[in-house]
């Protein structure tokens, strides 16, 4: 049976900076990109992307971090909350929880 009997072709969009660095990797390692997209998208149907997701949700934590220790993010709006309140709300929206 021919291979594209048992494919299926997706097209994706990728900045032309990570277009790059993606080639590099698989270039690198071997492997096709196609694996790579591939092994991508079942770990995270299958949920096993918690170590991605922690990472990610550690970086949004840390930025939330330093907004709050930011003397000039203590400003406050007549609205009663701080640069930093409003700052760390809009960030919280970018958390991923499962």
């Amino acid at each position: 049976m021919s291979r594209f009997k048992t494919v299926k072709q997706k097209v994706i969009y990728l900045p032309h900076e990570l277009a790059e660095k993606f080639e590099k990797y698989a270039k690198k390692n071997d492997i096709t990109q196609s694996k790579i997209v591939c092994e991508g998208i079942v770990m995270r149907m299958s949920g096993n992307d918690d170590p991605f997701n922690q990472g990610f949700n550690q970086g949004l934590n840390e930025a939330m971090n330093i907004v709050n220790k930011t003397d000039g993010a203590k400003m406050m709006f007549p609205s009663g909350k701080s640069f930093a309140q409003l700052v760390c709300g809009e960030i919280e929206q970018y958390l991923r929880e499962r």
